[in-house]
């Protein structure tokens, strides 16, 4: 603030030394442009417009030459809410810098920034003499930008911008510690284009660049926060951070926090920001736009909102933009039908306006309304070729036309044809399980079908759900009416049980449509997690010894008045795992002690438009008191949870490798958690079978419930194996599948096991676990095949034999042949098939010729079923 002020403090000092010549009166007039106006573009850079105009004001009464005094004038006159003085004084600068490239660029961008689409349009001629003007070879890299702009304005290929202007300007490069003018402009004009262009990493690549060479340059810092803030938002808040520290009152800044504090349904830190910006700019547009975005969420006064959006409209009447952040805001917060027809009042102003097309076009798809969606991505990216986002969706497009649909009354599946085959009948029977459980729990009939989508690539997963790369971790997502899910077959495959997370997911059907969508995250994910629970003891989440360390040590709960935050700022994704968590705990704290119709009125009350705070005092008790004991029985629960263990972690003076100094150390700590699973692992990896064994027991016995990584059930049975006990070592893997629904290692062995021993039935329930998890493990079909077989069940080995045969099996020819003998008495052709192709991949597989054999004469000889040689 001291350097705004003396700078402000040395460009209004009256000039008593006044040159007698014309010429020197010139000279000093343009040497004092060239020295002042560059401290001038800081100041209004931070946001100081008052001190600009102030300035400006005195530069124009001097005579000062150059076209920068006016369009600084201009431009801070609207910024300061003056659009109208803005206007005239930028009309007049337009008619005396007619040959001025720079000037009449600036000018364009805000006659088009205010709806003054004629005056803007009769820039073009200026803009097109003024580039022509500038002679090849004695363009400057600021002129470089300039033409680049110009040809940008002008509707050239922004290919050919950068290869032809933008790029030479960037190749001249810092010499010698000097930074030629133009340069950062050159990386800020290519940063803003790749912003426009859904480009993000482009973009922090551009605005990375301009800060190496202007390290506090405030537009660079901005653009680094909106390049990052989608994908990574600890670096792009420290961006926004530190564009605020540099520019207190910088709009964009403000007003990007006042988004993300709606996000986080902050709605008073939002207003605060929105005030700071009216501090200086009462009429600002966005600033009403986001009023009247906190009017229908913070207080659903439709009244109010339609006021801030006249209000945000005053200034330009027809302006898309406005529509267009509202809706983009309504829809991030689950609003998708009001987002949708945001963006279509958006359109009405300017059928033209691609953001709102596109958005439209994700609104679309987020309501299940796909046909109406591709049209509008179409005509985004053939308007705009170099739109990351509209070629994106144009991919995913095609690759969801591949897609096999499995419909019911009820649903509409999605997903590739060949995991259909594979599990799309599980999804059916679960969904339809689900639809009938939790609909007639939570009182609600939903009457058109749900659409269910499942992605192989997460990529696909992440266009088709957030509109943009990323969401690494996330396994579904609900929009109401329309599931999405990463794919068993992705690379999640084997680690999540993809069963629960479909239950998870149309619970939200439920909760979200019960709402009209208007339920804060945490309620709906703590449901959701909740009724995981219901469905299946092993489903959802329970305590641990991460979620009692963040309780007790670490004084980890969010107030229930704050639980959104918890989704949006989480420290770590360990953190994030806690806030659904906790808010499954709240949902059931709430069950147990007020019952499921408080928590059905709670949603009631959200769809009718009430606070999610006061929906749930109104059926529960004053929010201060239900915290406290909320508080109170988490508390306690975590207390409870491993009552006897020592959670202490041995300190530095105990070498976890050293097993004779961790066997001391448990032996003088017998209690300690941490200590006593090192300790198991460590005679495991020394093969001390006997001695890991009873380690192992009396780890269960610190925890039984403890599933997590070294459990002791785990390492027990490793020990087990090494001893080669078989049958103790089922018995130990039997109880770890009974306590975890994500134990696939314990799932497949036991299958291994019990097929060794003909156990049929043990050997079905551990592949239907396992299938919760990779329905796509080859093995477990083929297992499952010989144990319907063996228990006289011919359709369903069949179904199991030739979902193992989709899956590029090692023994093609044993499964051919055995399905072969299935079919033979009911379908004889298929059979035929079956084991020509058997015969084919292996010519010496004698019981194939055998059967073959007895097919043609008719016999009915039974065939045992043995490998092929």
């Amino acid at each position: 603030m001291i350097r705004l002020l003396v700078a402000a403090f040395l460009l209004t000092v009256v000039i008593v030394f006044t040159p007698s010549s014309a010429p020197a009166q010139a000279d000093y007039k343009r040497y004092y442009d060239e020295d002042n106006l560059p401290k001038v573009r800081e100041i209004f850079a931070v946001g100081r417009y008052d001190i600009v105009l102030q300035i400006c004001n005195y530069a124009l009464q001097r005579g000062q030459p150059s076209w920068e005094w006016r369009v600084l004038h201009f431009e801070s006159l609207a910024n300061l809410g003056r659009y109208e003085e803005a206007i005239a004084e930028a009309e007049k600068t337009a008619d005396l810098f007619t040959e001025s490239l720079g000037a009449q660029l600036r000018i364009h961008e805000f006659f088009r920034a205010t709806g003054r689409d004629e005056a803007a349009s009769a820039t073009f001629a200026a803009i097109n003499a003024a580039a022509r003007a500038v002679p090849k070879r004695e363009r400057t890299t600021l002129d470089l930008v300039h033409l680049g702009e110009a040809a940008l304005v002008l509707g050239a290929d922004p290919a050919k911008v950068l290869e032809q202007y933008l790029g030479p300007a960037k190749a001249v490069g810092g010499r010698g510690g000097e930074v030629p003018p133009g340069l950062v402009e050159a990386h800020l004009v290519s940063g803003k284009l790749a912003l426009q262009k859904e480009d993000l990493k482009r973009a922090a690549e551009e605005y990375g660049e301009a800060l190496n060479y202007a390290p506090e340059n405030i537009e660079a810092l901005f653009g680094m926060a909106e390049a990052f803030l989608p994908s990574d938002r600890k670096a792009g808040v420290g961006y926004l951070q530190k564009t605020l520290e540099l520019a207190p009152y910088h709009f964009g800044a403000l007003l990007l926090q006042a988004e993300s504090a709606i996000n986080f349904e902050d709605y008073e830190a939002a207003g605060e920001y929105l005030a700071r910006v009216e501090e200086i700019n009462p009429r600002h547009p966005r600033a009403h736009a986001y009023r009247a975005i906190l009017a229908e969420l913070e207080r659903n006064d439709m009244a109010a909102f339609a006021a801030e959006r006249e209000k945000a409209l005053e200034i330009w009447r027809d302006n898309p933009e406005v529509d267009h952040l509202i809706g983009r805001v309504l829809s991030r917060k689950y609003r998708y039908r009001e987002g949708a027809e945001s963006q279509r009042r958006a359109l009405a102003f300017d059928p033209g306006f691609l953001p709102a097309k596109l958005q439209l076009a994700l609104d679309h798809l987020r309501l299940g309304e796909v046909e109406a969606a591709w049209p509008l991505a179409k005509e985004v990216a053939e308007a705009d070729p170099y739109n990351v986002l509209a070629y994106n969706l144009e991919i995913l497009e095609k690759e969801i036309a591949s897609f096999a649909s499995v419909r019911t009354d009820d649903f509409i599946i999605r997903l590739p044809p060949e995991e259909a085959e594979i599990y799309g009948d599980r999804v059916v029977e679960l969904l339809t399980e689900a639809k009938q459980v939790l609909g007639a729990k939570y009182g609600l009939v939903i009457e058109a079908p749900t659409l269910v989508e499942f992605y192989p690539d997460q990529q696909d997963f992440a266009i088709r759900s957030f509109g943009s790369l990323g969401g690494e971790g996330l396994l579904g997502v609900c929009f109401g009416s329309v599931v999405t899910m990463n794919s068993p077959g992705s690379a999640t495959a084997g680690k999540s049980n993809w069963e629960a997370t479909l239950w998870h997911e149309y619970c939200h059907v439920i909760t979200l449509t019960a709402t009209k969508n208007k339920m804060p995250r945490w309620l709906s994910e703590g449901i959701s997690v909740y009724e995981e629970k219901q469905r299946h003891p092993n489903w959802g989440q329970k305590m641990t010894p991460a979620y009692r360390r963040m309780i007790i040590e670490e004084d980890g709960l969010t107030p229930i008045r704050e639980m959104t935050s918890a989704f949006f700022q989480p420290e770590s994704g360990e953190h994030l795992m806690f806030a659904y968590y906790q808010s499954m705990l709240v949902v059931e704290y709430l069950i147990e002690r007020h019952g499921l119709e408080a928590l059905r009125a709670i949603l009631a009350d959200l769809a009718a438009g009430v606070l999610i705070n006061d929906a749930i005092e109104r059926h529960t008790e004053p929010l201060d008191a239900l915290e406290k004991k909320f508080a109170l029985h988490v508390l306690r629960a975590a207390r409870d949870y491993g009552a006897e263990v020592d959670w202490e972690r041995p300190g530095e003076q105990v070498n976890g490798r050293d097993l004779p100094g961790m066997a001391s150390f448990v032996k003088a700590n017998p209690t300690n958690f941490e200590g006593r699973k090192i300790l198991t692992t460590l005679l495991l990896d020394q093969e001390q079978w006997d001695a890991a064994i009873a380690s192992a027991d009396a780890l269960i016995a610190l925890l039984p419930d403890y599933t997590g990584e070294r459990n002791g059930y785990t390492l027990k049975a490793l020990a087990l194996r090494g001893k080669e006990d078989t049958a103790a070592e089922a018995a130990v893997l039997e109880t770890l599948a009974g306590l975890s629904a994500e134990a696939f290692s314990a799932y497949a062995r036991l299958v291994e096991v019990h097929f060794a021993k003909k156990n049929w039935d043990a050997v079905l329930a551990n592949g239907r676990r396992g299938f919760a998890i990779n329905p796509f493990h080859q093995r477990l079909h083929y297992c499952e095949g010989c144990a319907h077989e063996a228990l006289a069940e011919p359709a369903l080995a069949v179904a199991s034999f030739e979902n193992a045969l989709r899956l590029d099996p090692v023994n093609p020819s044993e499964l051919r042949f055995r399905l072969a003998r299935l079919l033979r008495s009911d379908d004889e052709k298929k059979a035929r098939r079956y084991l020509l192709d058997s015969l084919a991949d292996s010519p010496r597989y004698l019981e194939a010729h055998g059967l073959l054999l007895e097919m043609v004469e008719g016999a009915e000889k039974e065939v045992p079923a043995t490998a092929p040689e």
